[in-house]
């Protein structure tokens, strides 16, 4: 065989070797290779988003924790590490004396303990009696002051109370309150606060004062009362009224009266007429001259 022949074959055969192995690199190694390329690229992939989900969980819980570290450093409240019955009834006083309420009278009776471990509470049933504004103060300091007090229950009931010495009766409520005093043995919760630095709203209205009242009010002013009186004369827009002790009195339009005003004088018709506001009811009285066989006229 020539050396020539024989190169040619030699050639062949590595040509041939090398298109075999070609072609099972291209039809069916890297195919293979890149399908388990992109199954790991995949896998990559998913790895990373849960890695996502991670963060933005600790990043949430991040937040949460300076959230709450920020109203621990700027709680307004404290707890005890124990609550007596003294201790509550001082406290409570404290709060009387700062609202202003002096004459807020109260009965405190301690009716249950419950202690839960870390943290209990005493229970006391609160009552009394005092007007609305009182007691608006003294709940509104209760809420909010530096020890955790919580109102349960709450129950007020108004009465017209009169005397001779007020011109309208003073409206007292009844209130009965049930409070929660708590107390703990985590130390950490009983750390002195700052003093809320707020104060009751004014008090614009008061919603138990009925638009009637029960009763007449009083006349400590010693006011003409014109039902009490009798008209003698008229004359250049005044009055002459005679009271029950025989005292003439002058009276003209405008002049306070009990329960209103004088409104009119008809000098022509002797009639006086009254604007009169008996406890919420408007009414309009007149009087006339009392001659003989005729009376007042009363129009209500």
């Amino acid at each position: 065989m020539s050396y020539k022949l024989r190169n040619t074959i030699a050639l062949a055969v590595i040509i041939l070797v090398v298109s075999l192995f070609g072609g099972y690199i291209t039809m069916f190694y890297q195919p293979n290779k890149i399908a388990a390329n992109l199954k790991e690229a995949k896998k990559i992939e998913a790895q990373l988003q849960d890695n996502t989900a991670q963060l933005a969980a600790i990043e949430e819980n991040q937040a949460k924790l300076r959230e709450t570290l920020h109203r621990w450093n700027n709680r307004v409240k404290e707890i005890s590490a124990s609550d007596v019955s003294s201790q509550t009834y001082g406290y409570l006083s404290d709060i009387i004396d700062e609202s202003g309420a002096q004459q807020l009278k109260m009965n405190l009776a301690l009716t249950g303990t419950k202690n839960e471990g870390t943290i209990g509470y005493n229970t006391y049933k609160i009552t009394g009696t005092s007007e609305f504004p009182n007691i608006f103060r003294f709940i509104w300091l209760l809420e909010n002051g530096r020890k955790l007090y919580k109102i349960r229950n709450l129950v007020l009931v108004s009465s017209e109370t009169g005397a001779d010495s007020l011109e309208r009766p003073q409206i007292s409520l009844q209130y009965d309150m049930d409070i929660e005093a708590y107390f703990t043995s985590e130390a950490t919760l009983g750390m002195p606060v700052m003093r809320p630095d707020s104060a009751p709203q004014p008090i614009m209205s008061n919603p138990f004062q009925p638009s009637i009242l029960q009763r007449t009010p009083a006349n400590p002013r010693k006011l003409v009362d014109v039902d009490r009186v009798s008209l003698k004369a008229t004359a250049n827009g005044k009055a002459l009224v005679m009271n029950e002790e025989g005292k003439l009195i002058t009276l003209q339009v405008g002049d306070e009266v009990f329960l209103g005003k004088v409104t009119n004088i008809i000098p022509r018709e002797g009639v006086v007429e009254f604007v009169l506001n008996d406890g919420g009811i408007q009414r309009t009285k007149r009087l006339t001259i009392q001659f003989e066989n005729s009376e007042k006229d009363d129009l209500q």
